[in-house]
This record gives C-alpha cells, sequence and structure tokens, in this order.
C-alpha cells in the first residue's frame, strides 16, 4: 500500500489522534496545512435558548469563551455539535454534548428536529457558513456568528496528486498555494465541498461517506482500488 512518491495536501492541521496520521505511517508525503485564518468576532449578546448547535469546533471555541466573559452559564441548556471535533472542543470548554452529528446535512437536520423539535434552538456559526442546517430547519431560531475565517495563501513547494479538502474556502486557498497542474484526485469531506470542488475542478472526487476524518481516510483507501 506504500506510495511514498504520492505527495497528499490536507486542508487543515491534525492533532496527533487524528486517523490521517496513518497516511504518514503508510509511507505517503502528508502536508498537513491549515488555509484559512480565524478572526473571532465580538460577541456583546447572547440569546437565550433551549439547545445551541455549534457548526464547528472554532463556533464553540470562540462562542463559550464570549459566554464566559458574559458570566453565563451554558450548562442550563443543551449542547449539540456538527463532527467529533466539534464535540471534542465542547468538552475541552466545560460542556455537556447532548447530540454529534456525523452525516450529511440532510441526515443531521432530520436527527436534530426528531430530538429537539420542541425545543428552541441557536445555531452557532463562522460568518461565511452555508447555513445547511438552517436552510432544513422548518421553525423559528436564533443564530450567533461567533467568527469568520480569511484565506491564507501558502506556498506548497511539492506537487500535489491528492488534497483532502475540508471545507470549500480552504480548497479555493489550497488550490492558490500549490501546483494544481499534478492534481488527479480530491477527498471531500461532505456534500457542500463536493459540490464546489467540482465547480472549480476536473478530476476524480470523492465524498466521504461523514464529515470525519476517519470517513475521509476510508474514502482515501477506496478509492486507491478504483
Amino acid at each position: 500500500m506504500k506510495k511514498s512518491k504520492e505527495n497528499i495536501l490536507i486542508t487543515r492541521t491534525l492533532s496527533e489522534e487524528s486517523p490521517l496520521q496513518q497516511l504518514s505511517k503508510e509511507g505517503y508525503h502528508v502536508i498537513a496545512q491549515s488555509f484559512l485564518e480565524i478572526v473571532p468576532y465580538s460577541i456583546s449578546e447572547i440569546p437565550s435558548a433551549d439547545v445551541y448547535f455549534y457548526y464547528s469546533k472554532n463556533a464553540a471555541k470562540h462562542f463559550a469563551q464570549a459566554a464566559n466573559s458574559l458570566y453565563l452559564n451554558l450548562n442550563h441548556s443543551k449542547h449539540a455539535a456538527m463532527g467529533k471535533g466539534t464535540a471534542k472542543e465542547l468538552s475541552n470548554q466545560g460542556l455537556a454534548v447532548d447530540f454529534i452529528g456525523d452525516s450529511s446535512p440532510q441526515i443531521v437536520a432530520e436527527k436534530l428536529l426528531k430530538k429537539y423539535s420542541d425545543y428552541t434552538i441557536c445555531f452557532v456559526r463562522a460568518k461565511d457558513s452555508t447555513r445547511s442546517i438552517q436552510n432544513e430547519w422548518p421553525y423559528p431560531y436564533t443564530e450567533v456568528i461567533a467568527y469568520r475565517s480569511e484565506e491564507k495563501i501558502v506556498q506548497i513547494e511539492k506537487d500535489i496528486h491528492t488534497i483532502i479538502a475540508t471545507s470549500p474556502k480552504s480548497f479555493i486557498s489550497a488550490m492558490r498555494s500549490c501546483n494544481s497542474s499534478t492534481l488527479k484526485k480530491v477527498i471531500c469531506i461532505g456534500p457542500t465541498t463536493y459540490n464546489a470542488v467540482n465547480i472549480m475542478v476536473e478530476v476524480n472526487t470523492i465524498m466521504a461517506s461523514s464529515s470525519t476524518e476517519a470517513a475521509l481516510l476510508e474514502a482515501f483507501y477506496k478509492s486507491q482500488g478504483e
């Protein structure tokens, strides 16, 4: 399975326990690089809600920090996360996680509705979020913009054969940062990224079965057999 000549660019940094670390162990040359600068928003007011839903770990981090600065106790509400990374950040902030969504936005919205249709809900997001869950939500809701992301251009010297894309915006920045003429394949974290990549490039594009790093790794392995 080792392919030492294949260079893989992952559009986020990886924790030590990330399943994607396995690629380096198997001989692939992996560059894990964030292509986004996170700029927290100043949050002066937080709407009350039975449930807070967080789109990302940055949303969870900056919202929780804002709540602490406002002396707001969030432990009286339930907390729902998009992905395990977001759930972990909520735990790091001392908040109990009641729900983790790791599928497509449509499936996550269906599960949220089933669980929280009788609750008031507040969505915590980035300024440039596609609001994919809200688009499926039939009831009134509130929302808080916790941060914005700005593109960061990083010069990548090596030819890149595969990109593992974790968002549309990070993929755009990655394409501007590397030699895209050698790109053969893109593994996408979800349908929003998948659709955006298909518009931008004409290469083999594969969507992971869920929005987790384990699913991204699985999709990469499956693509090797194609």
